[in-house]
């Protein structure tokens, strides 16, 4: 994929490599489809080197081992694919059965698991509990997840919103925030045109940028805090439930930021719950 070897071709230029390290480089960007399913052995094979060498390879381009750089091109081969593309491939490998889905997505959130930095989410919580406003951009499928941050900050008593229509709602929204706001947004798979320039405008203007993505997009690199994912779905779109596993998260962080605080308003919430007989219990 040329933009997967795009992307190779720009890290190698940034740094100095030794000869083994590009070998293994070079091989992954004539066969990220390969690369982004074998193991450190089978990719050293077909580089010429040893498995400690693609270990460092990793390394020296800033990942912590071939783990999480087979990861890392996954998702940019994946993301790399279109729609049909991608369900094409997936029905022709007999996935998307429901059973087979259910243990995928048992396997990213173990991967989750490994990665996520509980000091990460803390801060973020942190940002968000103490800024004024929080605004959430989000589209498609990642709007659950969005939905799920939004409204659950909301009963901690925190001003946090979702936007989710159309980039003019978008626009009116992020220049609505200011400095020492937040905004938060998701760069996974596929990622809507007008989310970067939104975030590099609100960036400009003093808003604090959080993102959580599958990979170093462009948008992840804009990020004050970026949280990353595993999205490998086997049905015909990417998985979805590794990010709403952040986005409960973080709202468990929220609600520890001040306990005696979140106490009060979800005793004040469920008054009103009761009240109104909006929520009840059956």
């Amino acid at each position: 994929m040329k933009i997967i070897a795009t992307w190779l071709e720009h890290l190698m230029s940034q740094r100095r490599l030794s000869p083994g390290t590009r070998s293994v480089l070079k091989a992954i960007a004539n066969d990220p489809e390969m690369a982004s399913y074998c193991s450190a052995a089978a990719l050293a094979e077909v580089a010429g080197v040893n498995v400690a060498t693609v270990v460092r390879a990793a390394q020296a381009i800033d990942f912590t081992g071939w783990s999480e750089l087979s990861t890392e091109i996954r998702n940019r081969f994946l993301s790399s694919l279109d729609a049909d593309k991608h369900f094409v491939r997936n029905t022709e490998a007999g996935m998307g059965q429901p059973a087979t889905s259910i243990g995928k997505d048992i396997e990213l959130l173990g991967l989750l698991a490994e990665s996520l930095s509980e000091d990460s989410v803390t801060t973020i919580a942190t940002m968000i509990a103490t800024a004024p406003t929080t605004t959430i951009l989000a589209t498609g499928a990642y709007v659950a997840p969005g939905t799920i941050l939004a409204h659950n900050a909301q009963g901690l008593g925190y001003d946090v919103s979702l936007s989710d229509g159309a980039a003019t709602r978008m626009i009116n929204d992020v220049r609505r925030l200011k400095p020492g706001d937040c905004l938060i947004t998701f760069s996974i798979w596929k990622t809507s045109a007008s989310i970067l320039p939104l975030c590099e405008i609100a960036k400009e203007r003093g808003v604090h940028l959080i993102v959580i993505a599958d990979q170093h997009s462009q948008l992840a690199e804009l990020a004050d805090q970026l949280i990353l994912v595993p999205s490998e779905g086997l049905g015909p779109m990417a998985s979805v439930t590794c990010a709403v596993s952040v986005a409960q998260c973080i709202v468990g962080a929220i609600a520890n930021v001040d306990t005696a605080r979140s106490a009060a308003m979800l005793e004040e919430l469920q008054a009103m719950w009761s009240r109104t007989q909006a929520v009840i219990s059956d």
